[in-house]
């Protein structure tokens, strides 16, 4: 027997998405991820072999659909919006499932960071923000974010670009500014945290960053536009 063998609607949504990182894939498809390549962005420890395994069971599912060679969710798939982002506030509401050092993951925040980018308020030329995570090693400790009206491109490798603005802080402190337990103030005054670079920029970079897209009170990815 493959599945739960009961009756309940609970268990028979399991059937489908219950399996290990199913709703992480969910979740990057709802978030815009439309390639292979893009997921694994979202979810860089998903073995290839796995998310395969996971987007074939989904497309079985009837809940993703590819066109022109491209992911996207169905009207049933899109319909877990809701779904997810509740159990992303079961997660934070009094702290039910706690931020740990395990949970921390510089290239999985940085490409959140990037796909949150209100390039409405980025300056109207392209303005380079390097991020130094200061308790990483080397290969999860440097990322360059090129921000401009038009584009948001981020960056592992230095590319020679001139940097605008120099981010250093610690990877927690980081991740909990972005969840919306910390504000930018707040941010800037942790021990270790230090911004560096045009002082104009500094003063507007708190505007760039339309914040985690399931923090209390956030729009969506739709209202957000």
């Amino acid at each position: 027997m493959n599945g739960y063998g009961q009756f309940c609607a609970v268990a028979r949504a399991l059937q489908v998405l219950g399996e290990r990182w199913t709703l992480l894939v969910v979740r990057e498809l709802l978030l815009g991820a439309a390639t292979f390549t893009d997921i694994r962005h979202g979810i860089p420890r998903i073995p290839r072999a796995t998310l395969s395994s996971r987007l074939r069971g989904l497309r079985a599912a009837g809940i993703v659909e590819t066109v022109d060679g491209e992911y996207r969710l169905t009207e049933s798939g899109a319909a877990l919006y809701p779904v997810v982002r509740e159990l992303a506030g079961w997660a934070t509401v009094a702290d039910r499932a706690a931020l740990s050092e395990d949970d921390l993951d510089t290239a999985a925040l940085t490409w959140d960071i990037r796909r949150r980018v209100n390039t409405a308020a980025v300056p109207d030329r392209t303005t380079v923000l390097a991020i130094e995570f200061t308790d990483r090693a080397a290969s999860d400790r440097n990322f360059w974010l090129h921000l401009s009206r038009t584009s948001v491109n981020l960056c592992r490798d230095d590319t020679g670009a001139p940097v605008d603005l120099w981010l250093s802080a610690p990877t927690m402190d980081v991740t909990r500014w972005w969840l919306g337990e910390l504000s930018w103030a707040q941010l800037m005054r942790r021990p270790g945290v230090h911004l560096h670079g045009d002082r104009a920029l500094q003063r507007q970079i708190r505007h760039w960053f339309q914040g985690y897209v399931f923090a209390p009170g956030a729009p969506g990815p739709a209202e957000s536009g």
